[in-house]
């Protein structure tokens, strides 16, 4: 194991100005490309604002541009290098919560698509937008804690990942869940409004299973996906079907005829506490 931080560039610069959230430090964090194979990458933002894209292959593993106030946020970088992987921290740390709030602490994040890579997320209270279209994800887990915002695949993973969503007070937003090509996801989603949409490129049959406590969820399915949910609810919850014309419907299950014949389709299980599920078909 040898640390490669000294042969990493990370340029860090001041700005004496005013802003609306007082008087803020700007730091950029860049780790160059590196002979890596394979990345586990770990971002940890306490609270604040989170924007994460897909970035050019080419110019480095991670770039982060960073404005927080030093008073109430101490932000840390590392990166290693063991045989043919690559390990990142990157993350911030509330030290103080007086008069905090989410413009002092602004992430915009650039995560490269060149290397398979685990991915691991941890949002507090939080302003999330996060495209994770393209990079070759292997796994991911998305922790969420009293957060808002948004997750899109806007373009297919070239690799298999399973997904790991862990949603406590939140209201988010995931878009294009069928680009990630996973083989199986889980999402707990606690108290919060959730919006859960399918639509994407398929290329294998996904498993997903879905939990809801005390909350709300919307899911949206492609039409034409060979489909089968199943769901459990109890008389402080409810699980409808939304234009479901295609299907018989038992109880909550349904199932559509060119499921077990099809090589890739989705398969739901839904379990809701005291919240509320709805299920939608779209063109």
């Amino acid at each position: 194991m040898y640390k490669v931080l000294l042969f990493c560039l990370i340029a860090v610069t001041f700005c004496g100005g005013k802003s609306e959230a007082g008087s803020l430090r700007s730091k950029q964090i860049i780790f160059p490309p590196d002979e890596i194979s394979r990345l586990e990458a770990n971002f940890d933002i306490g609270a604040g604002e989170i924007n994460l894209r897909p970035g050019d292959t080419t110019k480095a593993i991670v770039s982060a541009d960073v404005e927080y106030d030093p008073k109430n946020i101490e932000v840390y970088s590392d990166y290693e290098k063991r045989g043919k992987t690559g390990y990142l921290e990157v993350g911030s740390e509330v030290q103080s919560h007086t008069h905090m709030d989410t413009e002092d602490n602004r992430w915009n994040i650039i995560l490269s698509k060149q290397y398979q890579t685990e991915l691991k997320i941890d949002i507090g209270a939080c302003d999330a937008d996060l495209d994770l279209g393209g990079i070759p994800l292997t796994f991911l887990k998305l922790s969420i804690g009293a957060a808002k915002g948004h997750l899109v695949f806007s373009s297919p993973n070239p690799a298999t990942c399973d997904i790991s969503i862990d949603a406590g007070a939140s209201s988010f937003e995931i878009e294009k869940l069928g680009n990630a090509n996973f083989e199986y996801l889980t999402l707990d989603g606690g108290v919060g409004e959730f919006i859960i949409d399918f639509a994407g490129e398929y290329k294998t049959k996904a498993r997903a299973r879905i939990s809801i406590g005390l909350g709300k969820a919307t899911i949206y399915i492609p039409s034409g996906l060979p489909i089968r949910i199943e769901a459990e609810d109890n008389f402080l919850s409810s699980v409808d079907f939304k234009n479901a014309g295609r299907f018989d419907i038992e109880d909550v299950y349904c199932e559509s005829k060119d499921f077990h014949d099809s090589p890739v389709g989705l398969d739901i299980k839904i379990d809701v506490s005291l919240g509320k599920v709805e299920i939608v078909w779209v063109d």
